[in-house]
């Protein structure tokens, strides 16, 4: 498993000014939370209150934007409506064809489709999935 220091040293191994829109404030974070209907796990947490929404290495991962814009809470609803997305599944990475998505009952991230629904689990926690895409991007 990962942890959060890996992730951070990572982040400012590769990442460049304005990456990321910048951390968002627990108010805000409960707000996004409202409006998906579930609670944050911690680590995913701890990522929008240090960076809010963005990545590194063309990696975007969906969080709370500049102004709080809630981009978590409108695709994770968009997807509920029109695909049938579980409730207990928020986006955290839009990859055109596909989206990664975080289990919000046991933290694990999953490759999901709009055509197969919830696929194989990718990582057992986002510190993980996080750094796995960072050096996955890093070597490429």
């Amino acid at each position: 498993m990962s942890d959060k220091y890996t992730v951070q040293k990572l982040i400012e191994q590769y990442g460049e000014e304005n990456d990321f829109t910048g951390g968002a404030s627990s108010i805000a974070i409960k707000q996004a939370e409202e409006l998906t209907d579930t609670q944050f796990p911690a680590a995913y947490r701890w990522f929008i209150e240090r960076y809010g929404s963005g990545g590194v290495l063309g990696i975007d991962i969906i969080g709370i934007g500049k102004n709080n814009t809630y981009g978590v809470s409108k695709i994770t609803k968009q997807l509920r409506e029109q695909f049938d997305l579980l409730n207990n599944l928020i986006v955290i990475e839009d990859c055109d064809e596909f989206y990664y998505c975080l289990n919000t009952d046991d933290s694990k991230v999953y490759f999901w489709d709009n055509i197969d629904g919830m696929g194989e689990i990718v990582a057992l926690d986002f510190f993980s999935f996080l750094e796995e895409r960072i050096r996955d991007m890093s070597e490429n």
